[in-house]
C-alpha cells in the first residue's frame, strides 16, 4: 500500500524530469535559504526547518512552536557532446547519426518540511524530498543510440526525526528514511548486426523498474563556545533491489524470438555521507560557513538487469566509480531586521575515474558553484527565501564501449553549464 502511495505521489510531481546537480545523480537542492550559500555550513545552522534534511540535531536549534516549509528548485541544464562518434566495435564499422542535442531539460526538485515540539527539549521534525534523481534524453537517431537514448530515475524520500538538545551547548538527532525510487532507461537496439543485415531498422528497448526501502540518518550539533556552532551528520546507504520489466518495439517480428520482453531485476544501492560543518558569527551582521561532505560512491561498482527469460544474458555497465568530495564556503550579511543577503561557492568533485567509464546515461563531471541569495522576513510568521547559482562543469571526455556480445563504443568531449534558481516559503505558528 505505502508503495503504491508513493508512486502516486511520484506520478503527481511528475513526469517531472530531474537532473542531477551533485556529484552522481545526488541532489543537494533540498533548502532554499542555504541555496544562497551554496549549501555552506548547512549541518551546523538552524535556518528554518528544511535544515533537517543535513543534519536531524539542527532541529533542537529552530524557534519553539510549529513551521512548514515549501520549496523548490527550477534546474535549467545544457549538456551536449561535442565532437561525437560512435562505432560498432564487433563489427569495426562506424555508426552514423546526429550529435544528439542538448540532452538536459528544464526540471523542478520540489521538497517539503515540518517541525514541532513534541516535549520539553525534543522536537520532531519531517521531510519529503527528492535526494537522487537524473534524467537525459537524447534526439532520436543520435551516433550514441544504441548506449543511451534516455535515462531517467527519480526518488521521493520520506524522513521523520527527533531532535534532543540536553543543553544549550549540543544537540543529537536521528531519523528514518522510507525511500521509493523509480527508473527508466531506453536505447535502441542494433538490429543490423544481431540478424547479420537481414534487418537494417532499429529496434528500440525499454526498460523500468521501482523498489520500496528504508535507511537512517543520525547528527549533532554542538556549541563550544558564543557564536561558534559545530555539526556532523551520516545518511546511511539504502540498497534497493527494483523489480520491473523490459519492452522491445521491433520493426521485423523475426527478432521477437531473439529478443523478447522479459521481467527484469536490479540491485542498486545509493550511497552514504559523512558532512562537517561550522558556522561562525564575526559581528551582530556577518556569519561565516563552511562544510565538507563526503559521499561513499565507490558503492556504485556496476549496473547490473538481469532478465527473467533465460534466453537473454545480464546487461551490464561497469562504473567503478570513485568517493568523492564537496567543499562550500558562504557568509550570511544581515543587512537589516528583514533582509538578509547570502553568498557561496563550493567544488563538487565527480565520481566518474576516467573517460572509459564516463557514459552517456550519466555524463558526470567536477563543477564548481557560484552562488547568491537573500531571505525576507515578511512578518512575524512568514519568511521568503529564494537564491541563484551558475554551475561550471568541466569539460569531460568520453571514450565508453558497452559490454556483451555486441559492443558499441561512444567518443566526445561533454561541455555543460547549469542555471538554478531555488525559492521557498517558512511558515510559523
Amino acid at each position: 500500500m505505502m508503495k503504491r502511495v508513493l508512486g502516486l505521489w511520484m506520478w503527481g510531481i511528475g513526469s517531472i524530469s530531474i537532473s542531477a546537480q551533485g556529484a552522481g545523480f545526488a541532489l543537494i537542492e533540498q533548502s532554499a535559504s542555504g541555496f544562497g550559500n551554496a549549501y555552506a555550513g548547512m549541518a551546523a545552522r538552524a535556518d528554518d526547518a528544511s535544515v533537517q534534511f543535513f543534519n536531524p540535531a539542527n532541529l533542537s536549534w529552530l524557534p519553539p512552536g510549529k513551521q512548514i516549509v515549501l520549496g523548490g528548485s527550477a534546474i535549467l541544464p545544457n549538456i551536449k557532446l561535442k565532437n561525437a562518434s560512435a562505432s560498432n566495435t564487433t563489427t569495426g564499422t562506424a555508426i552514423q547519426g546526429n550529435d544528439g542535442g542538448d540532452a538536459g531539460t528544464l526540471v523542478l526538485v520540489p521538497n517539503f518540511y515540518f517541525a514541532n515540539d513534541v516535549g520539553q527539549n525534543l522536537k520532531f521534525g519531517l521531510g519529503i524530498t527528492v535526494p537522487y534523481g537524473l534524467t537525459s534524453e537524447y534526439k532520436d537517431g543520435w551516433v550514441g543510440r544504441y548506449n543511451a537514448l534516455k535515462s531517467e530515475l527519480m526518488t521521493v524520500n520520506i524522513n521523520p526525526a527527533l531532535s534532543f538538545k540536553p543543553s544549550e551547548k549540543w544537540s543529537i538527532g536521528g531519523g528514518i528514511s522510507l525511500q521509493y525510487v523509480k527508473a527508466e532507461l531506453t536505447n535502441a537496439v542494433d538490429a543490423r548486426t544481431i540478424t547479420g543485415g537481414l534487418v537494417t531498422t532499429d529496434s528500440y528497448s525499454k526498460m523500468s523498474g521501482d523498489d520500496l526501502s528504508w535507511g537512517f540518518n543520525l547528527g549533532a550539533v554542538y556549541k563550544p563556545w558564543d557564536g561558534t556552532t559545530l555539526g556532523a551528520s551520516y545518511r546511511s546507504h539504502i540498497k534497493h533491489t527494483l523489480h520491473g520489466e523490459a519492452r522491445f518495439r521491433h520493426a521485423s517480428p523475426a527478432l521477437g524470438a531473439r529478443v523478447a520482453d522479459s521481467d527484469i531485476n536490479a540491485n542498486l544501492s545509493l550511497p552514504e555521507t559523512v558532512s562537517l560543518s561550522l558556522a561562525q558569527k564575526i559581528n551582530d551582521k556577518l556569519e561565516l560557513l563552511a562544510d565538507v561532505t563526503w559521499t561513499n560512491w565507490s558503492r556504485f561498482k556496476e549496473l547490473r538487469i538481469q532478465f527473467d527469460n533465460q534466453g537473454m544474458a545480464d546487461n551490464v555497465t561497469t562504473n567503478k566509480w570513485d568517493d568523492s568530495y564537496r567543499v562550500s564556503l558562504g557568509g550570511n550579511y544581515r543587512y537589516s531586521e528583514l533582509l538578509t543577503l547570502r553568498a557561496g561557492v563550493a567544488y563538487d568533485q565527480s565520481a566518474v575515474p576516467d573517460s572509459a567509464h564516463l557514459t552517456a546515461r550519466i555524463p558526470d563531471a567536477d563543477r564548481t558553484w557560484f552562488a547568491v541569495g537573500a531571505g525576507w522576513k515578511l512578518d512575524s510568521s512568514n519568511t521568503l527565501d529564494f537564491g541563484y547559482a551558475y554551475l561550471r562543469i568541466k569539460d569531460a571526455r568520453t571514450n565508453h564501449s558497452s559490454e556483451g556480445a555486441i559492443r558499441h563504443a561512444i567518443q566526445g568531449e561533454y561541455a555543460s553549464k547549469v542555471d538554478i534558481l531555488s525559492v521557498q516559503w517558512t511558515h510559523s505558528f
